[in-house]
Order: C-alpha cells, then sequence, then structure tokens
C-alpha cells in the first residue's frame, strides 16, 4: 500500500514557538502521523527532536530543561562585557552561542544521534548565508532538492551545528561561521519552511505560526512604525508560506513573546488549547488525508 506523507512545518519565534509542543500533543491524540518536519530558529529544534522520535511529552522536558538552563545560566542578561565589544563592532551579537549549544548538545547525546545524515525520518532545518544572501537549507534528503539559484543545500553537517546556524537570532547570538558562509536566523528569509517540503514530495503539508493578525493603529511614535514595518515585511514572507500549506493554525498571545523566558510551559498548555478549539478543522484535516491514502 503507497501513503501518500505529511510534513509538518514548525516556525521560529524563540518561547513563542513553545505553543507548537502543545500542538504536537493535540495531534498526537487525534492520531495524525507525521511523516517528515522543517523548523526554523526555536522551531528547528523542536521538530528536530520530533524527527529523532521524541513523544511531544519528552520534547516538552526537553525544552523546559533547555529554558530553565538559560534562565539559570544568566545567557539573555547580556552584561557589559558582553555589551561593549557589540558597540565595538568586535562581535555579531551579544551572546557566543558556546553555553547554548552545550545544552542542546548534551539532550542530543541522550538521544545518540548527532549526524542530520543520521535520522530516519525527513528533516529540514533553514539557515540564512548573509555574505551570499542564500537561502541554506541543511536536510537528510538533498538528492530531492534541485539546484537553485540563492539556495544552498547540506546534508553532510552535525545536527547541533545546523540548529546553531538556524537560531543565529541577529543581534542576540553571534553568527556562525561556515565555509565561506556567515550563518544566521533562518527567519531571516524563512522562518515557516513550508517550501522546501513541497520540494521533498509531501502531499500535505500542517504548517503552525505565530503571527499578530490584529489590525494596525495609526500611531507618530517611530519605535511602533518601525515595529510595524518589521512585523509588514515578516508578514508577507508568513503569509506566502501559509499559502503553500494544506492546513495553517496560528497561535499569538501579545503576553508571551520570544523572549518570555519562564513563560514555556504556559506557550506549552496555550498551544494545547487552541489546537483542542481548532479539532474539527483538524479532524477535518485528519479525512482528507485519508483520500491521499492508497
Amino acid at each position: 500500500m503507497l501513503e501518500k506523507t505529511v510534513g509538518l512545518v514548525l516556525s521560529g519565534g524563540g518561547i513563542k514557538s513553545y505553543v507548537q509542543i502543545g500542538v504536537l500533543k493535540r495531534l498526537k491524540e487525534a492520531n495524525i502521523r507525521i511523516d517528515g518536519y522543517a523548523g526554523t530558529s526555536m522551531g528547528s529544534i523542536i521538530a528536530t527532536f520530533a524527527a529523532l522520535g521524541q513523544s511531544p511529552q519528552q520534547i516538552e522536558e526537553r525544552l523546559l530543561r533547555l529554558e530553565k538552563e538559560i534562565v539559570d545560566r544568566n545567557l539573555l542578561n547580556p552584561s557589559t562585557t558582553q555589551v561593549l565589544p557589540l558597540l565595538r563592532r568586535e562581535a555579531t551579537g551579544l551572546i557566543q552561542p558556546k553555553q547554548f549549544i552545550e545544552i542542546i548538545q548534551k539532550e542530543l547525546d541522550d538521544i545518540g544521534i548527532t549526524h542530520i545524515k543520521d535520522v530516519k525520518v525527513p528533516l529540514v532545518i533553514i539557515s540564512v548565508d548573509l555574505i551570499s544572501g542564500s537561502l541554506v537549507i541543511f536536510t537528510n534528503r538533498k538528492k530531492a532538492f534541485k539546484k537553485r539559484p540563492f539556495e544552498k543545500v547540506i546534508d553532510d553537517f552535525a545536527l547541533v551545528d545546523a540548529l546553531q546556524a538556524s537560531c543565529a537570532f541577529p543581534m542576540v547570538f553571534d553568527t556562525m561561521d561556515y565555509k565561506g558562509m556567515q550563518l544566521v536566523d533562518g527567519g531571516v528569509l524563512m522562518n515557516l519552511p513550508v517550501q522546501p517540503m513541497r520540494q521533498i514530495g509531501f502531499e500535505k503539508i500542517f504548517s503552525i505560526s505565530m503571527e499578530n493578525m490584529t489590525e494596525y493603529k495609526e500611531t507618530k511614535k517611530v519605535s511602533d512604525i518601525a515595529k510595524r514595518i518589521f512585523d509588514v515585511t515578516n508578514s508577507d514572507m508568513i503569509r506566502t508560506s501559509i499559502a503553500l500549506s494544506d492546513y495553517n493554525l496560528n497561535i499569538y498571545h501579545k503576553g508571551i513573546g520570544i523572549f518570555s523566558f519562564k513563560k514555556g510551559k504556559e506557550a506549552i498548555d496555550l498551544g494545547y488549547k487552541k489546537a483542542d478549539e481548532a479539532f474539527q478543522e483538524i479532524e477535518a484535516f485528519k479525512l482528507n488525508l485519508k483520500r491521499f491514502r492508497l
């Protein structure tokens, strides 16, 4: 029996991304089988653990440990010694990612898989090369990709290095240098990587986003205008990806932001709640899958 496959695409967003763990829990309860994963930034970490066969509960435990380590080590509480080199242009971010990567590496070592080629389930991790302006796709399905301009596909890479490149949030984490590339957070070009999953050949794609869809209120405040310009630019990219999805679940809460550390569990619970509220739509997606199982 030939079965058409279902891909799950997870977006970046720091602690906001934790809502996706709650959605994973609800999808498991609905018996929706996921055959491959793609993710950007924090979404790439969640996608990687899922591709490694970790249950939603195990992913929750690992990501809450990650959050606690970041808080306990004050990784995102920059000191003067961190800020000054950035101001003097001696660094590309406030935080050197060494400690952050050590935490991720420890979790991967616990599972026992360290190279992207060794992951059995299709996996896509997104980064961006600032030098060429190219989208960088780390994947264990390189042969599925046709050569395209401004797109680099890499399969000979350690998982932890791919995750570091995808999570190199501009101005926060140092960028990552690799073979003449300066790698940065994939959200710069593709925060919701649906298109690479289409290239692999997934028939049905379920995506999760965390965009503020509320209407903009006119303001004269320069900082608010600048933020709105960023949001509009990013939202346009997200909408393009959403349009390529067969089903998208958008979850937004103004009280949970990228750096809302200590709100990880709250975000997970919110994701589960919103997925449960959308249960009829998710069931319709599931029923539609049956038409694609030959």
